[in-house]
């Protein structure tokens, strides 16, 4: 029988020879469309991009926005004589071009005065699938509450999307109805909506049974000392509590359909609580905008992500409800984190977004006008080129510098996360240190204890710089 082999074997070798010449092809457009190289053993041969920016046209835009905002905040650190470590993403502040009053002292201001405050403070930290989970969140809880005290995961929805995940809260529920933003178009009334974005109904009985940790900072979350449920009431609404499997506790029953005026209430369980479980009936009428698990004082950081969203859906949440929020339990920063959902290689001007997003920024400030308010930039992302090599996705540095010229527009703070991830690239050396995933765009909880750090160690600076300014 004669064999093909040879025949086979040079057909091999001339496909192979023909797609590694291809590689020597100069660029080529297709109907004005960049192709992109070819290169056959991209994925295993790729050499690593340097810091250099690889789209020129980008980098001299993004330069033009950054320059005025730079020597701005030279003179600003120069007046206040703020102490800079060398290599550190400062945190930056735009709140007085004097450099002697901060957006940022308010929070700092709060925190040297902690313990003459009747309530924890707290940190909302808001953002997209990047702290899903409670990704990069849980270890800057567990650093602040290590240095200035404090139990408890803080504000949770009563049924979570991401039970399974998240490894800081224990959860067990039935019965509820989740509806979120992110449900637009469908059964979401945007104007029952809770600071999180999501809320719940139930439709006859429902439960939400949460429960303390030890097998991850242990001594910050296996238990609480004040657990809260918050709602809008309807007729016929009863609400009761199980802590810790043994005492229950009636603490609400609409039985006045006069007193059911949809206005924000809550009930709160106090002592050493380990496990609570919220058992509520109820005819969908009534609104459950989440629950709190905290101690009396010390720190508190919330966890406020929404998958997918540009952080918009912020500007939907009702005034009132904000508000009612702040007047119940009032933040003293918040953290805006969003971009991964608006970053994209076609696009260079995102002033279209950033005027937004200022809506949003200013809504905040109205509804919490003593919290200060910190937006966080957009991480690194990576994409592979043409040439295979793994460098920053076109159109992330233009973001970045919209969002630094939105912050310094807005008069608030703003930490450039990029920068600190290490510019360029970092995604792709974060992956390979096992700290993030191989989409090259998330981060992993590995990797969120490192940018946690050096969130805090920022936050920290600046907090010495305030003392340092105060006479603290």
């Amino acid at each position: 029988m004669k064999t093909n082999i040879f025949k086979t074997f040079m057909l091999t070798f001339l496909v192979t020879a023909s797609l590694l010449a291809l590689y020597y092809l100069p660029p080529i457009s297709l109907w004005g469309t960049q192709l992109r190289k070819v290169n056959i053993l991209s994925d295993i041969s790729y050499k690593k991009a340097d810091n250099q920016p690889l789209y020129p046209e980008m980098a001299v835009s993004a330069d033009t926005i950054n320059a005025k905002i730079d020597s701005a905040l030279k003179k600003n650190i120069a007046a206040s004589k703020d102490i800079v470590p060398d290599g550190m993403s400062i945190i930056e502040d735009y709140a007085d071009s004097t450099g002697m009053h901060r957006e940022m002292d308010k929070f700092y201001n709060s925190l040297s005065n902690a313990d003459s405050y009747q309530r924890p403070i707290r940190i909302a930290y808001y953002g997209d699938s990047f702290i899903e989970g409670d990704i990069l969140t849980e270890d800057l809880r567990n650093m602040m509450q290590s240095k200035f005290g404090g139990k408890g995961v803080g504000f949770v929805d009563m049924k979570s999307l991401t039970s399974g995940f998240r490894q800081t809260v224990r959860e067990y529920s039935e019965g509820w109805t989740v509806c979120s933003a992110n449900d637009r178009g469908k059964q979401f009334e945007p104007s029952r909506q809770s600071i999180s974005g999501r809320y719940c109904t139930v439709q006859t009985e429902a439960f939400a049974e949460f429960s303390g940790q030890k097998r991850k900072y242990g001594k910050q979350l296996d238990t609480c000392e004040v657990a809260t449920i918050y709602f809008t009431p309807s007729y016929g609404m009863n609400i009761s509590a199980t802590v810790n499997g043994k005492e229950q506790h009636q603490l609400y029953a609409c039985i006045d359909s006069t007193s059911a005026d949809h206005k924000l209430m809550y009930k709160t369980v106090n002592g050493n609580i380990g496990r609570i479980r919220w058992s509520v009936r109820d005819n969908s009428s009534s609104t459950f905008l989440g629950a709190s698990l905290e101690s009396r004082n010390g720190i508190i950081v919330d966890n406020l992500s929404m998958r997918g969203s540009d952080g918009n859906h912020l500007a939907k949440i009702p005034a009132s409800t904000l508000k009612a929020f702040n007047s119940v339990r009032p933040y003293d920063l918040i953290i805006l984190h969003f971009g991964l959902n608006v970053a994209s290689p076609e696009v260079k001007n995102y002033s279209y977004y950033t005027k937004q997003f200022s809506n949003v920024i200013a809504k905040f400030k109205r509804a919490f006008p003593e919290a200060s308010i910190l937006v966080v930039s957009v991480g690194d992302r990576d994409a592979k080129n043409e040439y295979g090599e793994l460098t920053t996705m076109e159109g992330v540095t233009n973001l970045v510098a919209y969002q630094r010229k939105m912050a310094a527009d807005s008069k608030v703070a703003f930490w450039n996360l990029y920068q600190a991830m290490g510019g360029n690239g970092s995604m792709a050396r974060m992956t390979e240190k096992k700290m993030a995933n191989l989409d090259y765009t998330h981060i992993n909880f590995s990797g969120g204890r490192h940018l946690a750090k050096l969130l805090f160690d920022a936050l920290m600076n600046g907090k010495e710089n305030y003392d340092r300014r105060t006479g603290i």
